[in-house]
């Protein structure tokens, strides 16, 4: 994938709203939580009760599941590993986006490679990404 420079973009992102008048109006920090493991590890199971606690505690929490994100907004990608890396970095990108509008955001997906999870990392924001590693056992 070429990433191309357009010289007509200009990011308005420095006169919005900030993640920390969001936090400070809604009384917490937002954070990106990604579970990541093996497929059948327990990741989605893990995270949905994640959210449902958290949800229950008055936190704006939203699960981001790979297979639901594979069924939408990124259906046309395959599993080559040029299209796992976009899958990777629009999720992220998802991710970014909610943090900042005050959502604590709970992704779960496979993950596997040092590289993809440095992707991630990079596009939220190391000091508000945690890695969760999950291996469930029945």
């Amino acid at each position: 994938m070429v990433e191309q420079k357009v010289d007509n973009i200009f990011p308005i992102y420095d006169t919005l709203v900030s993640r920390e008048e969001r936090e400070e109006q809604l009384g917490y920090k937002t954070a990106v939580f990604w579970f990541m493991g093996l497929s059948g590890s327990g990741k989605s199971t893990v995270a949905r009760r994640v959210e449902r606690v958290l949800h229950e505690q008055g936190y704006n929490v939203q699960l981001l599941d790979g297979d639901n994100i594979r069924d939408g907004l990124n259906a046309g990608l395959s599993f080559s590993a040029e299209d796992r890396k976009e899958n990777i970095r629009r999720i992220a990108e998802v991710s970014k986006l909610m943090m900042k509008a005050g959502v604590v955001t709970l992704c779960s997906f496979i993950t596997p490679t040092h590289d993809l999870q440095e992707l991630a990392e990079r596009v939220i924001g190391d000091e508000a990404m945690h890695l969760i590693f999950v291996d469930a056992s029945l």
